[in-house]
C-alpha cells in the first residue's frame, strides 16, 4: 500500500472518529467524564469543538496537507492531554488511556507525514 493510500486512510478515520466524539462531546452526553476529572463544563463544548475542527482539517488535509498537519498537532496534543488526565488526575488504570494514546500516535503521526510530503 503506498504512503499517500495509508496517510489518507489514517487522515479519514481520525476525521470520522473526532467528527463523532466531538459531536457527543458538545451534546453533554459526556458531561460525567468532564465532572469526574473536575472540569468546569465550559470544557465539554471546548473539548467539543477542538475535536470537530480537528476533523475538519484532517479531512481538509486531503487537499490542502497544511491543514492535515495543524489538525494532527492540535488532536495528538488533545489526546495525550487527555491520556495524562485519565492516569495522573482519574488516577483511572492504564488501560482506560490506552484509546487516547493510539490516537495521539495516530494524530502525530499524519501531521508528520503530511509535513514531510
Amino acid at each position: 500500500m503506498p504512503l499517500m493510500t495509508f496517510i489518507h486512510s489514517v487522515q479519514a478515520v481520525l476525521g470520522i472518529f473526532f467528527l463523532f466524539t466531538g459531536t457527543t462531546i458538545i451534546s453533554g452526553k459526556m458531561a460525567n467524564e468532564f465532572k469526574k476529572l473536575g472540569l468546569p463544563p465550559i470544557f465539554n463544548s471546548l473539548t467539543g469543538a477542538i475535536e470537530i475542527v480537528g476533523a475538519i482539517g484532517m479531512i481538509a488535509g486531503y487537499w490542502f496537507p497544511i491543514t492535515a498537519v495543524l489538525s494532527g498537532l492540535l488532536l495528538g496534543s488533545t489526546m495525550l492531554v487527555a491520556a495524562f488526565m485519565l492516569l495522573v488526575i482519574a488516577r483511572d488504570p492504564f488501560k482506560k488511556a490506552i484509546p487516547a494514546i493510539v490516537l495521539s500516535v495516530l494524530a502525530y503521526a499524519a501531521a508528520i507525514i503530511c509535513y514531510s510530503m
